[in-house]
């Protein structure tokens, strides 16, 4: 399972993502501009236990008085999601998606990290809107959601 790291680095390298590696850390730092916002993101491999984690980051942390909104509106997001979810550190407002994959006996290649990246984008992307509007306190959890499920963003 030496290779995943390796993988990981030939998938995003093809795909034209410009990422460098953390410190101390076998996670790899990149950002990403999407149709509704800019974020960080970060790819974690363990060697060892053979997984992959994508994480999308929000750029602005939650506000401590906003924190219980947008939990309802994450787990309101989360609901019905097949591959990922959304996680708020009630301690400092960070707000991240995250993806992973398990490979266990499994060779790694781009057929399985690609959906681990683009589902992962995919999904931050359409809910940002309501994690800022419900951040900023400009709409409820539930007008949120609204927003990113039915279309209604632009």
């Amino acid at each position: 399972m030496a290779r995943l790291r390796e993988a990981v680095e030939e998938m995003l390298g093809a795909d034209g993502w410009v990422f460098a590696p953390v410190e101390g850390q076998t996670t790899l730092a990149m950002g990403y501009k999407g149709e509704h916002g800019t974020w960080s993101c970060y790819a974690h491999v363990d060697e060892d236990r053979g997984t992959f984690v994508f994480y999308s980051v929000t750029d602005r942390p939650v506000p401590a008085q906003r924190r219980q909104d947008v939990a309802d509106f994450l787990t309101r997001a989360n609901f019905g999601l097949v591959l990922g979810n959304f996680e708020l550190d009630f301690a400092d407002g960070e707000t991240r998606f995250k993806t992973s994959l398990e490979l266990g006996e499994a060779e790694p290649s781009t057929q399985l990290l690609r959906p681990v990246v683009y589902a992962n984008i995919a999904a931050m992307d359409r809910y940002l809107p309501g994690i800022d509007g419900v951040s900023r306190g400009s709409m409820s959890p539930e007008e949120g959601i609204a927003l990113c499920e039915q279309g209604l963003i632009h």
